[in-house]
């Protein structure tokens, strides 16, 4: 693992860098929508205050870095209740992107995930990771061998129907309903 890899908030300045993280995990998005959630959750992110004394938003995008500020991974997460756990962090859009070494950008994620949970009061972590993560067949996957390493299991399944692509959801279609009206 290289110990030069730095977790930081993702700043507004590095949203355009974030862009080929996240398309590495949702090829085919569009910039001005990678645009649109980062501004979201940072807006939702200074919205809560916490930043003043030191402690992370309820919500927010970490990142990994070397020393020279290029992006190696990143994920984006919210604090929220849960039934069976109390106060989780929520994490989605784990990326590591880097060549020569995977397990040490995942590793220092998982550290910075760990630390703004522990910072948030959060009783557990979540993790919900992207299906092309995982090498489904493969013994070895460096990415969720590293969430094992640091004590985290597979909990659940998620599932996902994207309604917008199967039914008449699309905001075009809802549009040309209330024009019908």
């Amino acid at each position: 693992m290289d110990d030069g890899f730095i977790a930081k908030p993702l700043g507004r300045r590095q949203i355009d860098q974030a862009y080929p993280l996240v398309c590495a995990i949702a090829p085919g998005l569009g910039v001005g929508q990678w645009r649109a959630f980062a501004a979201a959750v940072l807006d939702g992110a200074t919205m809560g205050g916490s930043e003043k004394d030191g402690s992370p938003a309820s919500r927010g995008i970490m990142t990994v870095q070397n020393a020279q500020g290029y992006l190696h991974g990143l994920f984006s997460y919210a604090a929220e209740p849960h039934l069976l756990h109390g106060r989780t962090l929520c994490v989605d859009n784990f990326v590591v992107l880097d060549l020569f070494d995977v397990a040490g950008v995942a590793e220092a994620l998982l550290r910075a995930m760990e630390g703004v949970a522990r910072r948030l009061g959060c009783a557990a972590i979540h993790t919900t990771l992207p299906d092309r993560t995982v090498r489904h067949g493969s013994r070895r996957d460096p990415i969720p061998d590293c969430f094992r390493t640091e004590g985290h299991r597979q909990e659940t399944v998620r599932f996902c129907k994207d309604l917008a692509v199967v039914n008449d959801n699309a905001p075009a279609a809802a549009d040309e309903r209330r024009g019908a009206e």
